[in-house]
């Protein structure tokens, strides 16, 4: 993946195995930097980059171990600020 590529919610939800409406709902509630842009009037688009799915994925991971969301979230930023793989 692009270091500079985006990717639509539809593309990363095939990606990491994550339905759309549980993407929007992380990103709406607590992932607040996942650029959105407008298209039309009315209509706002979810713009994932590479490191966006990585935290994605991770989060995914960190829930199938039982962590609540926050939990998981929390610890997948530790994981991808501190340099751990």
């Amino acid at each position: 993946m692009g270091e500079d590529r985006t990717y639509s919610i539809g593309r990363v939800a095939t990606i990491v195995g994550v339905p759309k409406f549980k993407l929007r709902h992380w990103c709406d509630r607590y992932l607040p930097e996942i650029q959105k842009i407008r298209v039309g009037e009315f209509a706002v688009q979810r713009r994932f980059t590479a490191r966006d799915i990585e935290l994605i994925k991770r989060i995914k991971a960190y829930r199938q171990k039982g962590f609540t969301l926050e939990a998981a979230i929390s610890q997948a930023r530790e994981d991808l600020d501190g340099g751990k793989e």
